[in-house]
């Protein structure tokens, strides 16, 4: 397959890979400065960021692993096949969407 679409996993993984560590570091219930006194609404703003922060982190995550998972199968050969039909991923749909794990087909008839 391309190495341009290989490159645009790689940037991207990088990219998930920093956001991921900047979320990381604003998570206000990680923050060993935290200054919380103990009022209701101190405790709810700091559980609100930390929920917020949590949803996004599991997202990014889920992304990471499907553009780690694209990038194995480029290694190991078997990028751009379909997972459900075994037939060959279109060029401009991989380009769209590099980690397509279905066809066009197969994602029309998944939904």
């Amino acid at each position: 397959m391309g190495e341009a679409i290989k490159k645009k996993l790689l940037a991207e993984r990088k990219s998930l890979q920093n956001q991921l560590a900047v979320y990381k570091s604003e998570d206000p219930l990680l923050d060993p400065e935290q200054n919380i006194s103990n009022t209701i609404d101190d405790v709810i703003t700091v559980a609100e960021g930390h929920d917020r922060i949590v949803a996004t982190r599991l997202e990014l995550k889920q992304r990471l692993v499907e553009v780690n998972e694209a990038l194995r199968k480029i290694e190991e050969g078997g990028y751009g096949v379909c997972e459900k039909c075994q037939g060959k991923i279109n060029k401009e749909r991989l380009e769209v969407l590099p980690t397509a794990k279905l066809c066009l087909g197969c994602e029309t008839e998944s939904n």
